[in-house]
């Protein structure tokens, strides 16, 4: 276990703070696990308080929706690392699982990408890529489980490399691997575009994914369609 990283990471998948700490705890000496519900205005003050007050060296992002400003990253001399849930192909978060399910002429497949946090969103040098196929016959909920699962598998990686070494994120080198320029953080009258080429019985059109639909909203009850 590696005492000399302070570690901070950041996650904003429902219910993934357990498993994400026990991840940490593997490799890191008393890792601070912060949770922010993705787009809830209410809890972001707070949460923002309990960054600043953590004394860090290292951090690792998971699934994150916190964007870390430049005196965040400042503080983690030893790096900050972000594991997102698409392929370098999709920056951003909104449409990433559902695009392709609903809009599989841009792409059929999906994946995870690890890189350096800079101060742009998805922006910094890619250390890691994975791809894999999406069926036609899955449903977002699928692309979406799998893609949460794989990145907790890939934060178990990360970990143990960063752990292993003594130069923080810089046991990593960049590989060959360029973020889209423009397939990024869609636009909910985009994603609605999507949506209205499906055909009428399509599963996904029923489906509300948070961040992944249309109608699904960045902050408490999530769906407009729904009563608050």
């Amino acid at each position: 276990m590696n005492s000399d990283y302070r570690v901070l990471l950041l996650t904003s998948v429902p219910g993934s703070e357990a498993q994400t700490a026990a991840i940490a705890k593997r490799h890191f000496a008393d890792p601070t696990v912060i949770f922010w519900e993705m787009g809830n205005a209410s809890t972001k003050p707070d949460v923002l308080a309990q960054i600043e007050a953590t004394d860090y060296n290292l951090i690792i992002s998971y699934v994150n929706g916190i964007i870390l400003k430049p005196h965040h990253l400042r503080r983690a001399t030893y790096g900050a690392i972000n594991i997102h849930p698409s392929p370098p192909e999709h920056g951003g978060c909104w449409g990433c699982w559902c695009q392709p399910v609903v809009n599989r002429q841009t792409r059929t497949h999906h994946g995870t990408t690890v890189h350096e946090v800079d101060e742009q969103i998805d922006h910094g040098p890619i250390y890691l890529a994975e791809r894999w196929e999406v069926p036609a016959r899955y449903t977002i909920q699928d692309v979406f489980e799998r893609s949460v699962g794989d990145c907790l598998r890939v934060l178990e990686v990360v970990c143990e490399r960063i752990a292993g070494a003594n130069v923080g994120t810089k046991c990593f080198t960049p590989i060959d691997e360029q973020w889209h320029p423009t397939n990024r953080h869609t636009p909910i009258e985009e994603m609605g575009k999507w949506f209205a080429r499906l055909a009428p019985d399509h599963a996904a059109r029923q489906e509300r994914i948070f961040l992944n639909h249309p109608r699904a909203i960045i902050a408490p009850p999530y769906f407009d369609d729904l009563p608050a």
